[in-house]
């Protein structure tokens, strides 16, 4: 039976995991308490949250969360980064991280957690690869804005031709009457 203590960590992770959009389960196993805390500030920095918890306890969460079973990713230390916002923060984020970092330990992605089931390492590396949202709604609407531009520049020339034509009249005739 677990103690209140145990209770309190599993509901508030439960929570945590029903509002996440994605998260990415790393083993930092051997890092210092300072590469643990530069690893939290630049999760942080990007948006995300980072916590340490007992296996047991995150697959106690996951199951009341309705995740898909994950217990069998969850071996030897873990260390849960979620991304409340956006499906690819997390991935990007920790690929990232373990890009840059110099601390020579093995850091390694154990899996990732995405529409409330197990992907794989290699499924998170593909995901980081993939531009975030903002940049993929900017090439949509770009997709859009030219063919649209230019169906109306079509459109518009006849009155436009027009309209010149008119103008160019007009300054004729002025000219005319001018002299």
């Amino acid at each position: 039976m677990p103690t209140e203590a145990k209770k309190t960590v599993i509901e508030e992770m439960a929570e945590k995991l029903e509002r996440a959009k994605s998260a990415v389960l790393i083993t930092t196993q051997g890092l210092t308490v300072a590469e643990v805390t530069d690893l939290r500030r630049k999760l942080h920095a990007a948006g995300l949250e980072l916590q340490v918890i007992k296996n047991t306890l995150l697959r106690i969460a996951s199951e009341r969360a309705h995740y898909k079973d994950i217990s069998e990713l969850l071996r030897g230390q873990t260390a849960i980064a979620i991304s409340y916002e956006d499906e690819v923060a997390a991935a990007k984020a920790v690929t990232d991280y373990l890009k840059t970092a110099r601390t020579g330990k093995p850091v390694t992605v154990k899996a990732g957690i995405l529409e409330q089931g197990p992907i794989t390492p290699q499924q998170v590396e593909d995901l980081a690869k993939t531009p975030g949202k903002d940049q993929l709604r900017a090439e949509v609407v770009g997709a859009i804005h030219g063919p649209l531009n230019q169906v109306y520049g079509v459109l518009t020339a006849p009155m436009r031709d027009v309209i010149n034509v008119l103008e160019a009249r007009i300054r004729q005739l002025g000219d005319e009457q001018a002299a």
